[in-house]
């Protein structure tokens, strides 16, 4: 009976995390959010643009001591299809005219 507990448990945080992962990726949670503009493509479609932060660490490899935790600011558009692709703010017509061909 203790072993199916156990598993029970840990299919729940197993799913748990799935499900986070999930609606991170969906963009389903919300991010902070800096600024927000429209660019319009040669074809006149009107795409929406944010900025935002994104979080990283200083150091490309594992350490025991991790360090500080880094935020840049970064820019996406939505392309019409409702995904968001990075982009660098003053480029994000030309990203997105390059993703839509």
């Amino acid at each position: 009976m203790k072993g199916k507990r156990v598993i029970l448990i840990a299919a729940v945080v197993v799913g748990a995390i799935g499900l986070y992962l999930l609606a991170w990726q969906w963009d389903l949670l919300p991010r902070e959010v800096i600024a927000t503009g429209t660019v319009q493509t040669d074809d006149g479609k009107i795409l929406e643009t944010r900025q935002f932060y994104r979080s990283s660490r200083q150091e490309l490899y594992k350490s025991p001591a991790p360090g500080p935790v880094k935020r840049e600011a970064v820019w996406e558009v939505r392309l019409p299809s409702g995904r968001w692709i990075d982009c660098d703010g003053a480029d994000c017509k030309a990203a997105a005219e390059r993703a839509m061909t």
